[in-house]
Protein backbone atom coordinates (compact mmCIF):
# COMPACT_ATOMS: atom_id res chain seq x y z
CA UNK A 1 0.00 0.00 0.00
CA UNK A 2 2.87 2.34 0.80
CA UNK A 3 4.39 1.69 -2.63
CA UNK A 4 1.07 2.56 -4.30
CA UNK A 5 0.74 5.77 -2.28
CA UNK A 6 4.29 6.75 -3.21
CA UNK A 7 3.64 5.96 -6.90
CA UNK A 8 0.53 8.16 -6.88
CA UNK A 9 2.52 10.97 -5.26
CA UNK A 10 5.19 10.71 -7.95
CA UNK A 11 2.74 10.45 -10.85
CA UNK A 12 0.95 13.60 -9.72
CA UNK A 13 4.01 15.47 -8.48
CA UNK A 14 3.55 19.27 -8.52
CA UNK A 15 6.47 19.69 -10.93
CA UNK A 16 4.79 17.41 -13.49
CA UNK A 17 1.29 18.87 -13.36
CA UNK A 18 2.11 21.94 -15.50
CA UNK A 19 2.92 19.53 -18.34
CA UNK A 20 -0.44 17.80 -17.79
CA UNK A 21 -2.17 21.19 -17.93
CA UNK A 22 -0.62 21.89 -21.33
CA UNK A 23 -1.56 18.45 -22.63
CA UNK A 24 -5.18 18.93 -21.56
CA UNK A 25 -5.26 22.45 -23.02
CA UNK A 26 -4.02 21.29 -26.41
CA UNK A 27 -5.96 18.01 -26.69
CA UNK A 28 -9.54 18.41 -25.47
CA UNK A 29 -11.40 20.01 -28.34
CA UNK A 30 -11.23 23.64 -27.23
CA UNK A 31 -10.10 26.43 -29.55
CA UNK A 32 -6.58 25.87 -28.21
CA UNK A 33 -6.42 22.53 -30.00
CA UNK A 34 -5.72 24.58 -33.14
CA UNK A 35 -2.71 26.39 -31.72
CA UNK A 36 0.21 25.77 -34.12
CA UNK A 37 2.31 22.69 -33.41
CA UNK A 38 5.41 24.87 -33.06
CA UNK A 39 3.83 26.83 -30.21
CA UNK A 40 2.62 23.65 -28.54
CA UNK A 41 6.01 21.95 -28.74
CA UNK A 42 7.89 25.02 -27.53
CA UNK A 43 5.43 25.37 -24.64
CA UNK A 44 6.16 21.80 -23.58
CA UNK A 45 9.91 22.37 -23.89
CA UNK A 46 9.93 25.67 -21.99
CA UNK A 47 7.75 24.21 -19.24
CA UNK A 48 9.92 21.11 -18.92
CA UNK A 49 13.06 23.23 -18.63
CA UNK A 50 11.80 26.15 -16.55
CA UNK A 51 9.21 24.61 -14.26
CA UNK A 52 10.33 20.99 -13.92
CA UNK A 53 14.07 20.57 -14.50
CA UNK A 54 15.42 23.87 -13.11
CA UNK A 55 13.73 23.42 -9.69
CA UNK A 56 14.91 19.79 -9.55
CA UNK A 57 18.48 20.61 -10.53
CA UNK A 58 18.63 23.44 -8.00
CA UNK A 59 17.86 21.14 -5.06
CA UNK A 60 21.47 19.89 -4.64
CA UNK A 61 22.69 23.50 -4.69
CA UNK A 62 20.11 24.56 -2.09
CA UNK A 63 21.13 21.62 0.10
CA UNK A 64 24.82 22.44 -0.29
CA UNK A 65 24.10 26.05 0.73
CA UNK A 66 22.23 24.81 3.78
CA UNK A 67 18.92 26.31 2.67
CA UNK A 68 17.13 22.95 2.83
CA UNK A 69 17.70 19.97 5.12
CA UNK A 70 16.80 17.26 2.61
CA UNK A 71 15.28 16.59 -0.78
CA UNK A 72 11.88 15.51 0.55
CA UNK A 73 11.15 19.03 1.87
CA UNK A 74 9.46 17.71 4.98
CA UNK A 75 9.75 20.91 7.03
CA UNK A 76 7.86 24.01 5.95
CA UNK A 77 11.02 26.13 5.96
CA UNK A 78 12.59 23.70 3.48
CA UNK A 79 9.93 24.58 0.93
CA UNK A 80 10.43 28.34 0.70
CA UNK A 81 13.53 28.44 -1.53
CA UNK A 82 12.51 25.57 -3.86
CA UNK A 83 9.17 27.32 -4.40
CA UNK A 84 11.01 30.60 -5.01
CA UNK A 85 13.16 28.87 -7.66
CA UNK A 86 9.98 27.52 -9.30
CA UNK A 87 8.47 31.03 -9.31
CA UNK A 88 11.58 32.37 -11.03
CA UNK A 89 11.47 29.49 -13.52
CA UNK A 90 7.80 30.14 -14.30
CA UNK A 91 8.49 33.85 -14.79
CA UNK A 92 11.40 33.10 -17.13
CA UNK A 93 9.14 30.81 -19.17
CA UNK A 94 6.45 33.51 -19.17
CA UNK A 95 8.99 36.00 -20.51
CA UNK A 96 10.46 33.77 -23.22
CA UNK A 97 7.05 32.62 -24.45
CA UNK A 98 6.02 36.17 -25.38
CA UNK A 99 7.06 35.74 -29.02
CA UNK A 100 5.33 32.40 -29.55
CA UNK A 101 2.35 32.76 -31.93
CA UNK A 102 -1.12 32.28 -30.40
CA UNK A 103 0.35 31.67 -26.97
CA UNK A 104 -1.97 33.88 -24.88
CA UNK A 105 -3.53 30.99 -22.94
CA UNK A 106 -0.10 29.50 -22.28
CA UNK A 107 1.31 32.81 -21.04
CA UNK A 108 -1.79 33.29 -18.89
CA UNK A 109 -1.13 29.88 -17.36
CA UNK A 110 2.49 30.81 -16.54
CA UNK A 111 1.37 34.09 -14.98
CA UNK A 112 -1.18 32.22 -12.86
CA UNK A 113 1.64 29.96 -11.68
CA UNK A 114 3.75 32.94 -10.63
CA UNK A 115 0.87 34.54 -8.70
CA UNK A 116 -0.36 31.32 -7.12
CA UNK A 117 3.11 30.11 -6.09
CA UNK A 118 3.91 33.51 -4.60
CA UNK A 119 0.84 33.20 -2.38
CA UNK A 120 1.79 29.62 -1.55
CA UNK A 121 5.30 30.70 -0.54
CA UNK A 122 3.97 33.43 1.75
CA UNK A 123 1.65 30.96 3.48
CA UNK A 124 4.44 28.38 3.73
CA UNK A 125 6.60 30.76 5.75
CA UNK A 126 4.06 30.41 8.58
CA UNK A 127 2.24 27.13 7.91
CA UNK A 128 2.83 23.97 5.88
CA UNK A 129 0.19 23.16 3.26
CA UNK A 130 0.20 20.40 0.67
CA UNK A 131 2.00 21.25 -2.57
CA UNK A 132 0.51 18.16 -4.20
CA UNK A 133 -3.03 19.20 -3.34
CA UNK A 134 -2.43 22.83 -4.28
CA UNK A 135 -1.24 21.66 -7.70
CA UNK A 136 -4.09 19.20 -8.31
CA UNK A 137 -6.59 21.79 -7.05
CA UNK A 138 -5.15 24.31 -9.51
CA UNK A 139 -5.48 21.72 -12.30
CA UNK A 140 -9.15 21.19 -11.42
CA UNK A 141 -9.77 24.94 -11.34
CA UNK A 142 -8.02 25.40 -14.69
CA UNK A 143 -10.06 22.63 -16.33
CA UNK A 144 -13.28 24.07 -14.89
CA UNK A 145 -12.61 27.54 -16.34
CA UNK A 146 -11.37 26.08 -19.62
CA UNK A 147 -14.60 24.13 -19.98
CA UNK A 148 -16.87 27.01 -18.95
CA UNK A 149 -15.23 29.69 -21.11
CA UNK A 150 -13.93 27.73 -24.08
CA UNK A 151 -16.26 24.70 -24.23
CA UNK A 152 -14.86 21.58 -25.91
CA UNK A 153 -14.70 18.20 -24.17
CA UNK A 154 -12.45 19.38 -21.36
CA UNK A 155 -15.24 19.81 -18.78
CA UNK A 156 -15.91 16.06 -18.99
CA UNK A 157 -12.52 15.50 -17.36
CA UNK A 158 -13.55 17.30 -14.17
CA UNK A 159 -15.26 14.34 -12.41
CA UNK A 160 -12.22 12.17 -13.16
CA UNK A 161 -9.86 14.84 -11.85
CA UNK A 162 -11.90 15.17 -8.66
CA UNK A 163 -11.52 11.41 -8.14
CA UNK A 164 -7.79 11.72 -8.81
CA UNK A 165 -7.67 14.55 -6.26
CA UNK A 166 -9.19 12.24 -3.67
CA UNK A 167 -6.63 9.57 -4.55
CA UNK A 168 -3.73 12.02 -4.19
CA UNK A 169 -5.12 13.32 -0.89
CA UNK A 170 -5.43 9.78 0.44
CA UNK A 171 -1.85 9.01 -0.64
CA UNK A 172 -0.44 12.08 1.10
CA UNK A 173 -2.36 11.29 4.28
CA UNK A 174 -1.36 7.62 4.18
CA UNK A 175 2.30 8.60 3.86
CA UNK A 176 1.80 10.94 6.85
CA UNK A 177 3.17 13.91 4.91
CA UNK A 178 0.30 16.19 5.93
CA UNK A 179 -2.60 16.63 8.29
CA UNK A 180 -6.14 16.61 6.84
CA UNK A 181 -6.32 20.40 7.26
CA UNK A 182 -3.12 20.91 5.24
CA UNK A 183 -4.51 18.71 2.47
CA UNK A 184 -7.92 20.42 2.33
CA UNK A 185 -6.52 23.95 2.51
CA UNK A 186 -4.00 23.19 -0.24
CA UNK A 187 -6.69 21.86 -2.58
CA UNK A 188 -9.11 24.71 -1.91
CA UNK A 189 -6.38 27.32 -2.31
CA UNK A 190 -5.22 25.90 -5.64
CA UNK A 191 -8.71 25.61 -7.12
CA UNK A 192 -10.04 28.94 -5.85
CA UNK A 193 -6.90 30.88 -6.79
CA UNK A 194 -6.99 29.70 -10.41
CA UNK A 195 -10.74 30.26 -10.79
CA UNK A 196 -10.50 33.74 -9.24
CA UNK A 197 -7.63 34.78 -11.51
CA UNK A 198 -9.04 33.33 -14.75
CA UNK A 199 -12.76 34.02 -14.36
Amino acid sequence: MKVLAFAVSMLFHPLLLPLYVLFITFNTGTVFTYIPAYTQNMSYLLTLLGVTLIPLLCLPLLKWLGLIEGYRLVQKQDRVFPVLVTIVGAFIVFYFSRNLPYSNIVRQFYLIMVIMLSGFMIVTIRWKISMHMTAIGALCGFVFILGMKYLGDVINLLPLLILVSGLVASARLYLKQHTPAQVYVGYIYGAVAVVAIMY
